[in-house]
């Protein structure tokens, strides 16, 4: 991922499990991405699901979720899993940028940077088997009076129980209805408290069905869309 050399990649596929895609090199995926960074999103989640199932249980009230995580570490995975989701077509010849995401490659490529400046990233319970990637999508709200801030760009990464929106120089009038997760300062390995009230989960499709005055524009090769089979229930003997 970051020389020529190691731009070996194969077509993404559909499987029953969800969607794997084979577009990193093996240094990014097995190690930077496999044992550096997936673990902490592992540890969001399951601290997620475990807080999710004291509130069905009415264990926890008010419905808020407390978590504990390293946000570098989160959002380092989930760049890292929105790279690796590139449309095959665009791993085939190594490019030196990559755009407005180029700033994003070398913050997963550098464990010792800070977040790019001009990204946000966003965060939300999401209560749905579907998995989506999203890429190089944009959301306009053509009630906003200035054209400046009409326009957002980004991309999106959904699974249960969360959805990540990646959001590019976001225009202070364009609402988000999510936690701002974005990571402060250099990475230091401290963990951070993050709540999530329940009440407040945006509807499973946000935000790629736009309601009101929004509108959606996205390339069929930069989405996906995947839903897991189901759990079955071993057989007593």
């Amino acid at each position: 991922m970051d020389s020529q050399s190691t731009g070996q990649q194969r077509d993404s596929i559909y499987i029953q499990g969800g969607l794997k895609f084979q577009t990193l090199c093996a240094t990014c995926n097995n190690h930077r991405l496999g044992l550096d960074y997936d673990p902490e999103l592992k540890y969001f989640v399951d601290q997620m699901r475990i807080g999710m199932q004291a509130v069905v249980r009415n264990v926890v009230l008010p419905r808020i979720v407390r978590v504990e995580v390293d946000l570098h570490l989160v959002a380092r995975s989930v760049i890292g899993h929105i790279l690796a989701a590139h449309a095959v077509e665009d791993t085939q010849t190594w490019r030196q940028d990559i755009g407005a995401s180029e700033s994003l490659r070398q913050y997963f490529l550098h464990s010792d940077r800070a977040f790019p400046d001009d990204w946000r990233l966003y965060c939300w319970p999401y209560l749905s088997r579907k998995q989506v990637i999203l890429r190089h999508a944009g959301w306009m709200d053509i009630s906003l009076p200035d054209a400046g801030d009409k326009t957002v760009y980004g991309h999106i990464m959904k699974f249960l129980p969360f959805g990540f929106w990646l959001v590019h120089n976001r225009p202070l009038d364009f609402i988000i209805d999510a936690l701002d997760i974005t990571p402060r300062g250099v990475p230091d390995s401290v963990q951070e408290a993050i709540s999530f009230d329940l009440r407040r989960t945006p509807h499973y499709l946000y935000p790629e069905n736009p309601a009101g005055h929004q509108i959606m524009l996205f390339n069929n090769q930069q989405s996906s869309v995947a839903e897991p089979a189901p759990v079955r229930a071993k057989s007593r003997l």
